[in-house]
């Protein structure tokens, strides 16, 4: 936290005060007494090891003559996912996919992931690459900007590869660990599936987020569905994936965008936000009935094109192909923040950054390629 704050005072005043949380919160309407209510209840679940690294960071900025951001303020930037995305609030779109075996070229494992939250906010002024060692974890890396002592993407040196996407969901709460600690300690702590499918069951979560795990080391993944109540694991070609609900389990791949494959989620998600389409679910039989507006939502044919554009590749995805799939049809937008191919076999990123003055979604963006290996060995 102290290298952190001192390295980077300029991006982190920027982040904090002038540009994106200034645009993203109390540029839309949110209160300081609201928005610093609820990352307080979040914080009761940090782990203290965190709250020295945010009590770091002010000490950084301080001996880089910043002395009015206060630990309060930095404490935010772990927390405004949740504030921002509270039901029924979300982002139009992103998506998320891996794969291996019969998909790719040789074999091994590549993770493709769009975050489109925004890019009228400026996070792009401020977006970093950070990377940790941690004494007694496993090194890790996060697609993230100044101040953030965690963030929505990311690989560790075991191998792991981590993505988000808002899963609209009526069991939500503030009393929980914010998506960017959940995902953040997974990396650092996990070495193995097993253990970051653990870690989200384990944890005590908040609002509904989907996430994409992969492993380059077997190679495998796993897709999860989760709120603060619920944790939905799925493997490749899981029966729980059905036509029942439109969609469909594939062999050596998982992906997500932002809507529940899993029924009873579905099941939830109608009862609590029906209205909107002009439907009354009283009973998980009438699931099916949903299908026809489901298919409409730009979150389902993005799953869907996804999907097929997979499936019309065996053998043929590389770093090329990944990026290409995430550049192009109806996964392209206009929002994407960041872009990324995860190779985690290579200790390797490929990292796009949404432009500014003016915005430019990430995907039109050049991708950059590190070389992780020095920090993950």
């Amino acid at each position: 936290g102290l290298q952190h704050g001192r390295l980077m005072a300029k991006k982190i005043v920027h982040m904090m005060k002038d540009g994106y949380m200034a645009k993203a919160l109390y540029g839309r309407g949110y209160t300081r007494e609201y928005v610093m209510a609820q990352s307080e209840r979040m914080e009761k679940n940090f782990p203290e090891a965190v709250t020295q690294e945010l009590k770091g960071m002010v000490e950084g900025l301080k001996a880089a003559g910043v002395d009015d951001l206060a630990y309060e303020d930095l404490r935010l930037g772990v927390t405004q996912a949740e504030i921002l995305h509270f039901p029924p609030n979300a982002p139009p779109s992103c998506s998320n996919f891996a794969v291996w075996g019969k998909w790719t070229t040789d074999g091994r494992l590549l993770h493709g992931r769009n975050l489109d939250w925004s890019v009228k906010g400026g996070a792009q002024q401020d977006a970093v690459i950070l990377v940790w060692q941690p004494k007694g974890g496993t090194p890790f890396m996060m697609v993230g900007w100044g101040g953030g002592v965690g963030s929505v993407s990311g690989m560790n040196a075991k191998g792991l590869t981590l993505g988000e996407m808002t899963l609209p969901s009526p069991d939500a709460t503030f009393d929980g660990m914010p998506l960017f600690l959940q995902m953040r300690l997974m990396l650092q702590k996990c070495s193995t599936l097993d253990e970051a499918v653990k870690f989200f069951r384990d944890c005590k979560r908040t609002t509904g987020w989907n996430f994409i795990i992969g492993d380059g080391k077997v190679p495998d993944g796993r897709a999860l569905e989760t709120d603060a109540k619920n944790c939905n694991v799925f493997t490749p070609m899981d029966p729980k994936e059905t036509d029942l609900t439109g969609h469909w389990g594939m062999v050596d791949c998982v992906r997500r965008t932002n809507h529940p494959v899993d029924i009873d989620q579905l099941f939830r998600l109608a009862k609590a936000f029906g209205d909107e389409f002009k439907l009354t679910v009283t009973d998980k039989e009438q699931i099916p009935l949903l299908i026809p507006v489901l298919k409409t939502q730009d979150s389902w044919t993005r799953y869907e094109w996804m999907s097929n554009c997979i499936a019309a590749q065996p053998g043929k995805i590389d770093v090329e192909q990944a990026i290409r799939i995430l550049s192009t049809g109806p996964v392209y937008g206009d929002a994407t923040l960041h872009s990324f191919v995860m190779d985690p076999k290579n200790k390797t990123a490929y990292v796009a950054n949404a432009g500014d003055n003016p915005p430019v979604t990430a995907t039109d963006r050049p991708f950059t390629k590190i070389d992780l290996s020095q920090w993950f060995n």
